[in-house]
């Protein structure tokens, strides 16, 4: 095609002479559809959103999950400890003590008291004599006594616990010769124990002075009347057993009054005496 003016792939003259102007009516175009789709994709987005929203917003954990978890976040988290309460001392030992002085003396009082009613011991002595009035009747009798005596300190409001014993070895009692042992508690004379030494032979006597002093299958014998209280194991010391034993021969005599008084000070106030 020689007469031809060009090419035909080659754009005509007015393509050429408006080339700058392309880009800007693709721009238009662009924008144009951008403006005509702008309300259609605004609307499918507001549609979308709440429940993309929805499905990423945390769901409420069911009943039972919340109780496990609590007993997970209780069992994580230790409790505060409680206090121990404190061991229960044993109680105390108390003294019995007097409230008042007034008190104080009464109970000095009734542990040197002389009862207006003494009991008739061995060989016309009686209870609650003193220690010295019993010397006396004693060295009337050419007998002489050795004393020990075993006095304790004691508080102010405490009452005396003080221990005399009279021993005559000579002594003479229904024919018979043998020991005699005195005691006093707070210088009253509360116990009386003669040790024969002829046993068989006063024995004898003291079946005849005192037949309701009878011995029972053990060989010792015993008998109360009043505050008196009588105790023999003469019958013990003859017999075949207490020759075996070497049991030791005497009659005992009391005043029950004196021997629960000094046991009952031991109860209420050797603890207050001894600090």
């Amino acid at each position: 095609m020689a007469g031809s003016s060009g090419d035909w792939l080659e754009p005509p003259a007015w393509w050429k002479r408006w080339r700058p102007l392309r880009w800007a009516l693709l721009l238009a175009i662009v924008v144009g559809v951008g403006l005509i789709l702008r309300p259609a994709l605004k609307a499918e987005r507001e549609a979308t959103t709440p429940v993309a929203d929805a499905e990423q917003a945390p769901k409420p954990a069911p009943a039972e999950e919340a109780v496990e978890t609590s007993a997970a976040l209780s069992e994580a988290t230790p409790a505060d400890p409680v206090p121990e309460a404190p061991p229960v001392a044993d109680p105390p030992i108390i003294a019995v003590e007097p409230d008042s002085p007034a008190q104080a003396s009464d109970a000095v009082a009734a542990y040197t008291r002389v009862a207006p009613d003494p009991v008739a011991l061995i060989d016309g002595l009686s209870s609650y004599m003193s220690v010295e009035t019993v010397v006396e009747m004693l060295e009337q009798q050419d007998y002489i006594a050795t004393v020990e005596s075993i006095h304790h300190d004691v508080p102010a409001d405490v009452p005396p616990n003080n221990f005399d014993i009279l021993t005559v070895r000579d002594f003479r009692h229904w024919g018979g010769d043998g020991r005699l042992e005195l005691q006093f508690f707070n210088d009253r004379l509360y116990q009386t124990e003669f040790e024969p030494v002829d046993i068989e032979t006063y024995l004898v006597q003291q079946q005849a002075h005192l037949p309701q002093l009878q011995a029972e299958r053990s060989g010792r014998a015993e008998w109360i009347d009043g505050h008196l209280r009588m105790a023999s194991s003469l019958e013990l010391a003859v017999s075949e057993v207490g020759v075996k034993l070497r049991s030791r021969p005497f009659l005992l005599m009391q005043d029950l009054r004196l021997i629960r008084q000094r046991d009952e000070w031991d109860q209420r106030y050797a603890q207050a005496a001894a600090e």
